[in-house]
């Protein structure tokens, strides 16, 4: 894992160090983008096949991290971001974000009755009460909409509590770095199960369903 030396400017500006891939979202084909593309959720597959959500389809959105990202994040300075040079950042900041994002997840609302996946977020954070809220809205508009995603936000800020009430049986947004029940953490804390994708015990995040389907927490090796 590449970590920043701490006078890199991404930090004291809380940007990506991959300025270049920071994308205005009227200009990329799509925001959500399928699961296939990403080597750790679908390698190539996008359905779910495993769990309580199997035969759902899975899409991600990423935001640029650090931008997003509470200054207390344990992963400030080695973020997994600063080894994805290619990764395609949506600019939260340009104002038809939320609105093109609304229209993307309306589309897939109708495209797939029976239910799909939305991973939030590959890279970046819940950056606003606002967001959290947006999100809670489509939640219950689509009753065909499923969440997950890890959040470093504390459970006691103005955000954490949001997350607190969004999270249900449709949404399922992991405390990182925090231990005990429903986090996630990295590296892994005595307990907890570690990822299985990343130990080969499974081929993708389509094939285990673990972070939407058990309370336990789960432990990720530093990549």
């Amino acid at each position: 894992m590449k970590s920043l030396n701490s006078k890199n400017p991404a930090l004291t500006n809380k940007t990506t160090i991959f300025l270049k891939q920071v994308k205005d979202p009227c200009n990329v084909k799509r925001i959500l983008q399928p699961a296939s593309g990403n080597s750790k959720l679908g390698k190539g597959s996008d359905r779910i096949s495993k769990g309580k959500w199997k035969g759902f389809p899975l899409y991600s959105l990423s935001l640029e991290e650090r931008s997003t990202c509470p200054t207390t994040c344990n992963q400030w300075t080695n973020c997994y971001g600063n080894n994805m040079p290619f990764a395609n950042r949506i600019d939260h900041k340009n104002t038809e974000f939320l609105t093109l994002l609304k229209d993307e997840i309306s589309g897939l609302a109708g495209k797939y009755p029976l239910g799909f996946v939305i991973r939030l977020h590959v890279l970046g954070d819940f950056y606003s009460v606002g967001y959290v809220n947006f999100w809670s809205k489509q939640l219950k508009k689509y009753p065909n909409l499923h969440l997950f995603g890890y959040t470093h936000r504390e459970k006691h800020s103005s955000i954490g509590k949001q997350l607190i009430n969004l999270n249900g049986d449709r949404c399922w947004i992991r405390w990182s770095d925090a231990g005990g029940l429903f986090s996630a953490n990295c590296p892994p804390k005595q307990g907890d199960i570690v990822c299985p994708e990343q130990t080969g015990r499974t081929k993708s995040c389509l094939t285990c369903g673990l972070c939407w389907s058990i309370t336990k927490p789960i432990g990720f090796l530093e990549h």
